[in-house]
């Protein structure tokens, strides 16, 4: 049976009015729609059926205006920035020093620079990601579909088909997680290599009318990027890991093609600025325009970690063509014939080949 029957809204406001509980639901670090929606309402799920529980997301306040789909979705469903809880949000002081329940959508590993704690247990995982089979004191849901938030939706759907369903589901709710659904399944074409039958499903649950609208605004507002700096665009969608080799930092650019991109202002200077304020060894940046995938290796640091050589393996795998050398020399660029290997797929094939 539910602990209290609140909306959405009301559930963030009172989040952000409070001193954080010891449950945190905690997204990716690229802070994209999928990690936002499915830190939120996964939150809201725990907090009407569990215990109370708060999102945090994974960026500083000011990137989020980085993430103009996420921005985008929050002014439709009207839901105040103001009420969202994030890395350097004063509350998180509250959590520091006391024993935390961490519940880690959209990845499931946990790195604990994002929030320092002296004591926590990854109490529940939900991802779509590849397993890094870290420890899980409780609930773990990990499957390879196209959108976390279609598993944070099938715990809705279970809950709603109960006889006495413990959370208000809301048309908002329905919304709220169909975005991501569709904009990582690229509207549910199969033919796109990113989407499951479960991503199919749960978003005929949600019962959406006007898929296609929904669709094109979203893309729309993901490809806005006309006032943001390459520097801007480098931040905006990026996740990393550490290896042996050094700190590798994926990004990820939806919208210019690489010629549009490398004839932006500034474009040596805000990548060699963003390079050096993370102190990265391999910088990759993944760029989709409609059907044309593109990906820049850039070395950092002076080293030769990545040749083509070096990477021919993971050059089959993603069908990778060479474009014309561009300076400075350390620069790789390629064209991806393999459109349907996305993030989700590069970032495992270059962690397992700089580990190997």
């Amino acid at each position: 049976m539910s602990r209290k029957l609140v909306k959405m809204l009301t559930f963030l406001k009172s989040r952000a009015d409070k001193t954080l509980p010891s449950s945190i639901v905690l997204g990716n670090n690229a802070c994209d729609l999928d990690s936002v929606v499915s830190s939120i309402m996964y939150a809201y799920f725990l907090d009407a059926t569990v215990e109370p529980t708060s999102p945090v997301l994974c960026i500083p306040k000011k990137d989020v205006t980085l993430r103009t789909e996420v921005t985008f979705m929050l002014d439709k469903l009207k839901i105040p920035i103001d009420d969202l809880i994030f890395l350097d949000s004063p509350q998180i002081s509250d959590i520091q020093y006391k024993h935390i329940r961490l519940h880690l959508v959209d990845h499931n590993k946990y790195d604990n620079s994002y929030l320092n704690l002296e004591s926590f247990e990854v109490a529940s995982i939900v991802d779509h990601h590849s397993d890094e089979n870290s420890p899980c004191t409780g609930y773990k849901k990990i499957e390879r579909v196209g959108s976390c938030a279609s598993l944070i939706t099938s715990l809705f759907k279970t809950d709603q088909s109960s006889p006495n369903p413990a959370v208000s589901f809301t048309d908002k709710m329905r919304l709220f997680l169909a975005g991501p659904i569709l904009l990582d399944s690229v509207n549910l074409d199969f033919s796109k290599g990113r989407t499951h039958q479960v991503d199919v499903e749960m978003f005929e649950f949600l019962s959406i009318p006007d898929r296609d609208k929904l669709f094109e605004e979203l893309t729309k507002a993901k490809t806005d990027t006309s006032q943001l700096s390459v520097y801007d665009l480098l931040r905006k969608d990026c996740k990393h890991f550490s290896s042996k080799e050094g700190q590798v930092y994926i990004a990820s650019l939806f919208g210019p093609t690489w010629e549009q991109f490398a004839a932006m202002p500034n474009l040596i200077e805000d990548t060699q600025k963003f390079v050096s304020e993370h102190d990265i060894n391999v910088l990759i940046v993944m760029i989709r325009s409609d059907e044309l995938f593109q990906l820049l290796l850039t070395v950092a640091h002076g080293t030769h970690l990545i040749s083509e050589d070096c990477i021919s393996d993971i050059t089959d795998k993603l069908e990778l063509v060479k474009l014309q050398d561009y300076q400075p020399d350390s620069w790789l660029v390629y064209e991806q014939l393999n459109i349907k290997a996305s993030r989700k797929v590069v970032l495992p094939l270059f962690k397992s080949w700089l580990e190997g």
